[in-house]
């Protein structure tokens, strides 16, 4: 380990910030290369197993540290009354001592979207509202305690899904913060820069949705598995395609902006069409017979990764469209589940009165359900400018700082491409197998769907989970502002590594942490005693 302190390196950095990273026009030129820079040149871009482990330790550590302050608050705090869907009640003679006991301490994690959740994997798609939420997290958890509940017959059904919702999200956490790391690498050729990445990760404002019943955690590991797929070898054939898309599908199955994702296949194929790195050649150099093939290639294997990623969900629409908008009642519910909707009003399949989207056709090439939209407005009140309310200004500072740092990043990508000077270096900036454009876009899409179209409360979530950008965005902010700091001495103080001493050498560097750490904190706190919070 290297023997100058973590703080001697901070003190000197800061101490030339001046006339260095701040003033110098070298330094200037080298932040103008930024986000797109990634110059393999030492072995700072390969994995390192010692840097994987500090990564898996801190991962562990952040949950480990979340689930304490849940159970910590979720018992000394009083739930804050709300009128929220909290589901059919468990009878407590039901419930064994040690059914009590793991719902005492796990009941933070299964708040607000949870409950949803929690219904569905163990009644199934039994009400209107229900519909909202994609599959796949529920159906996994669903059989996954099928497997191995039978060896604990003293445990209730739902305590046992509680238990299984729970420990997949922190093993798929523990899968996030490795996945990201390859894909950090792969695309900055930076060591230092994807453990950073990391680190923001463990103490990411979005915490509690992480460890909580929610499907972002499970969301976000499928995505970066696709995301890998694509960057970690950029020259393999379009079989890498194919494998991204399948993740993506599987993603998109979990949470509808999974949609998204295909814009990074799209991208690919799209840059790879148009520009060869081998030669440098622009596809408009080159001869008829050329441009034809690989037109025709970008438009079958387009759509051989756009019907691959649809699939899934088109069958899930299609699915619930028959168990719901059929006039004979083929299915068979509880009582329970009966009398819980007529006691809280809720729409039950087969009552057409009421599900007035079951008149709606599906269009061509969307393969969004076309219950999805409608429900989203109907319980959500989710339509352009909806949320657009003087009473709802909080919720917009809460999402503030992610989408400022999303917006920053986006300007600094446009800076940096127009900084290559002639048009042609732009095309190739842009369309560099590495390029993080797509990135950039992808969240800005995001950012702006949040402020005009969805729940704007969920926007910090929503980019925390669903694009590397914003990590990619805060680590090189970070590595820009340390040049000095090593790879050895990222992993110190033990606790809050690189974030105690990189805190306390600027007004900016401590705001950044207290944005982490009270978002960290304070939406745990607010969230398990079932208050709004992203």
């Amino acid at each position: 380990m290297a023997d100058r302190s973590f703080q001697g390196c901070m003190a000197r950095r800061f101490t030339k910030r001046d006339e260095s990273a701040l003033g110098n026009s070298d330094k200037k030129a080298d932040d103008s290369e930024g986000l797109d820079s990634h110059v393999d040149n030492s072995k700072e871009s390969q994995w390192d197993d010692e840097c994987a482990v500090f990564i898996l330790k801190q991962s562990v550590l952040s949950r480990c540290l979340l689930f304490l302050v849940q159970f910590v608050f979720n018992a000394l705090v009083t739930d804050f009354p709300t009128d929220a869907f909290k589901g059919i009640p468990v009878a407590e003679e039901d419930l064994s001592f040690v059914d009590r006991f793991i719902r005492f301490a796990l009941s933070g994690l299964s708040r607000w979207d949870a409950v949803h959740f929690l219904h569905i994997m163990r009644y199934g798609y039994t009400y209107e509202n229900t519909l909202a939420f994609f599959p796949l997290f529920p159906t996994i958890v669903y059989y996954s305690t099928i497997v191995w509940s039978w060896a604990a017959p003293f445990l209730h059904f739902t305590t046992a899904l509680m238990l299984t919702a729970v420990t997949i999200n922190f093993v798929c956490f523990l899968l996030c913060a490795q996945l990201l790391y390859a894909l950090l690498l792969a695309i900055t050729k930076s060591a230092k820069i994807s453990l950073l990445g990391c680190l923001v990760l463990t103490l990411n404002p979005a915490s509690i949705f992480f460890s909580a019943i929610y499907s972002e955690t499970l969301f976000m590991a499928l995505t970066l598995c696709g995301l890998v797929m694509l960057y970690m070898d950029p020259t393999l054939p379009f079989i890498r395609h194919i494998i991204a898309a399948f993740f993506f599908a599987l993603a998109f199955a979990t949470r509808s902006n999974g949609l998204l994702n295909f814009g990074y296949i799209a991208f690919h194929l799209f840059a790879e069409t148009i520009f060869s790195p081998s030669d440098g050649k622009f596809l408009w150099r080159r001869d008829c017979g050329t441009i034809l093939l690989k037109i025709l290639r970008f438009i079958s294997i387009g759509f051989i990764c756009w019907t691959i990623q649809s699939s899934m969900v088109i069958w899930h629409g299609a699915r619930m469209q028959r168990a719901f908008c059929s006039r004979d009642s083929f299915r068979v519910f509880p009582e329970s589940v009966i009398a819980f909707a007529n006691e809280n009003s809720l729409v039950l399949p087969h009552q057409l009165d009421n599900l007035t989207w079951c008149r709606n056709e599906r269009i061509l090439l969307n393969p969004m359900p076309t219950f999805y939209a409608p429900i989203q407005r109907k319980y959500w009140d989710v339509k352009p400018f909806g949320y657009w309310q003087v009473k709802k200004l909080p919720c917009f500072a809460v999402a503030a700082p992610a989408l400022l740092v999303v917006l920053c990043g986006c300007l600094q990508q446009i800076n940096i491409i127009r900084a290559r000077g002639s048009f042609s270096k732009m095309l190739t900036a842009l369309f560099d197998p590495l390029s993080t454009f797509p990135f950039a876009v992808h969240a800005f899409v995001l950012s702006l769907s949040a402020v005009v179209l969805y729940n704007v409360e969920v926007a910090t979530r929503i980019l925390f989970s669903s694009s590397p950008f914003i990590y990619v965005v805060l680590a090189r902010y970070m590595d820009q502002r340390t040049p000095l700091v090593t790879l050895d001495d990222l992993q110190y103080p033990p606790l809050l590594p690189f974030f105690t001493n990189f805190s306390r050498t600027h007004f900016i560097h401590a705001l950044l942490l207290a944005y982490l750490l009270s978002y960290f904190f304070i939406g745990t706190v607010l969230h398990v005693n079932w208050l709004p919070f992203t």
